[in-house]
């Protein structure tokens, strides 16, 4: 027996000792785990006071030749070693990482104001990762670094930058996102939106859209991205968009599939809580459709110029527009309707119309944060296969500046349909007698007719602030603001006096207890370049594409009101 036997914490006597020694070990095993366990989570503060803790567990006493194997009490000795040395290099790890968070992981301000995350940049390999949505949290509570480390997501939320419908806030991994967003609304008679509806007051569900996206190939960076749209109660089920991109760097990508080409700025982001008000800009629904997507290839991308400029480019090569809506009716570049059933999901991404596919392109150039303009095109046939030629060309310019809490945004268009049978400029609408039928029936083919184009334009902006008061009550992210948009449409703008061309002024206010959740409270000014005929009627049922007006109250003045969120 060793001469310091007595002193020591464990009896040594006989055969028991080398039983003893594995006892106590693991006795101290699990204490060595759950320390390593905390260790990993816990705040440096407590990572801390750990350690000396762990420091201070006694080591294994000294053992005789006759008490136990001296091999095996050297390998145990080695192994409580190795676990202290590995519970030292957690703690490490763990400090380091509270004091300088990854540079994968930090907040950047979002347009709204709250916070989010961005996973791993775009880099010179490519686009690794992107944007997530805004972090939600209650007012006056602080973010651990726990919960900053949130996955990187698929596809960026359009707020972000990105194309995903919706926050994310469904399913969010670094595989798979889903999301989305919609809209509920009260209309009065004379507010309507692509000249559906209108002439009484309705209650509406708008539109319900669930944006799924997933990664295909990681190292390759190829993505596929949808969105899936259940309108107007359900009445029609649109696949919005569903493409794969393959994102080889920040300047290129490619993509195919049913895609929203960037024509103009609203076009892309039309979501509804991106938009400031509930109705749609009048440009958005009847020079553009609302929303234009079509089936094609494209590619895309971004360059970084010197003094932090940014300069942002999309082609694309579409099936194009078409000249007959879902039903067959030629209503689609009409002087009643414009271009608002054009592009209908279940014809352009079923069969192209002629042979020639349409084109469309955008170029943006960000001078500096905040503040970005651009200049789109679009041009492509719309008449079936084998009938007479016709083909429209649209521009748009748009401009959006987005500082702190205040947004201005502004877009113009202009659209020219040429064609067999489209004249250079309109003659003057035949008059109406309303108590004569053949005189209405002549304005109703009269509106009917192609116009050989239109143009338009819109200013709006809009201004957060968040009262003391306000802040307490609701979540982080809540908000009021004023609201205001000025357009102008001209269906057929070679008639200065025409009734179906008109302005529309917009006041209102949005209340957002979240930022996931906005309340819009709007009223609608409205004048018209001509006087409205009083006729019988509205479009709808049997007349449509007939009557010669909109619907029963148009032109007047309305309120209109939704519930626009986003998750």
């Amino acid at each position: 027996m060793l001469a310091n036997t007595a002193s020591s914490p464990w009896p040594r006597t006989g055969p028991q000792t080398s039983f003893s020694v594995r006892a106590a070990l693991r006795l101290r095993l699990p204490i060595i785990v759950i320390a390593t366990a905390i260790l990993a989570c816990a705040p440096a503060g407590l990572s801390q006071s750990i350690e000396p803790a762990v420091k201070s567990a006694p080591m294994l006493p000294p053992t005789s030749k006759d008490s136990a194997p001296a091999s095996e009490v050297e390998r145990l000795r080695d192994e409580v070693g190795q676990l202290r040395a590995e519970i030292e290099r957690l703690r490490s790890l763990v400090e380091a990482s509270l004091k300088q968070p990854d540079s994968a992981l930090r907040q950047i301000d979002s347009p709204s104001g709250n916070d989010s995350i961005r996973g791993i940049s775009e880099t010179a390999d490519g686009p690794k990762a992107v944007q997530s949505a805004p972090v939600n949290r209650p007012a006056g509570a602080q973010q651990s670094p726990a919960a900053a480390e949130r996955p990187p997501v698929a596809v960026a939320s359009k707020a972000q930058g990105g194309d995903l419908a919706g926050a994310g806030n469904l399913l969010r991994t670094d595989r798979i996102t889903i999301g989305g967003y919609g809209d509920f609304q009260f209309r009065q008679a004379s507010i309507s939106e692509r000249a559906d509806g209108g002439g009484t007051p309705t209650f509406q569900s708008t539109r319900v859209v669930l944006g799924i996206a997933a990664v295909l190939a990681e190292k390759q960076n190829i993505v596929f991205n949808s969105e899936i749209e259940y309108e107007l109660g359900s009445r029609e089920i649109d696949l919005e968009q569903a493409y794969v991109e393959w994102k080889v760097r920040p300047e290129f990508g490619f993509r195919g599939g049913i895609i929203v080409p960037a024509i103009g700025r609203f076009n892309t982001f039309h979501d509804s809580y991106l938009n400031l008000t509930t109705i749609r800009p009048l440009i958005n629904q009847f020079i553009i459709p609302t929303a234009y997507r079509d089936a094609g290839v494209g590619v895309r991308g971004r360059i970084k110029l010197p003094a932090k400029m940014k300069l942002s480019y999309e082609a694309d090569v579409l099936n194009g527009m078409r000249g007959e809506d879902a039903d067959g009716n030629p209503t689609p570049f009409s002087r009643l309707l414009g271009q608002s059933s054009a592009a209908e999901p279940g014809l352009v991404a079923f069969q192209a119309a002629n042979r020639r596919k349409a084109v469309a392109a955008r170029l943006a150039l960000a001078p500096f944060s905040g503040f970005e303009f651009g200049a789109s095109a679009y041009n492509g046939r719309f008449n079936s296969a084998g009938a007479a030629s016709q083909s429209a060309t649209i521009l748009f310019f748009d401009g959006s500046y987005h500082r702190g809490a205040l947004a201005i945004n502004a877009e113009y268009g202009r659209s020219n349909i040429v064609g067999g049978g489209i004249p250079r400029k309109s003659p003057s609408p035949p008059p109406v007698d309303p108590n004569n039928p053949e005189t209405i029936a002549a304005l109703a083919q009269f509106v009917a007719q192609r116009a050989p184009g239109q143009d338009g334009f819109y200013v709006e902006g809009a201004y957060k602030f968040n009262p003391p008061r306000f802040a307490r009550r609701f979540d982080d992210g809540a908000y009021l603001a004023p609201v205001f948009r000025y357009e102008v449409v001209r269906l057929d703008r070679t008639i200065p006096d025409f009734y179906l061309n008109r302005s529309r002024t917009t006041m209102g206010l949005n209340l957002a207890p979240s930022s996931t959740v906005i309340f819009k409270f709007n009223y609608l000014f409205n004048h018209t370049f001509g006087p409205a005929p009083q006729v019988p009627g509205s479009i709808g049922g049997a007349l449509f594409g007939i009557s010669p007006l909109p619907h029963a109250d148009y032109g007047k003045n309305g309120f209109t009101g939704s519930i626009a969120y986003v998750f």
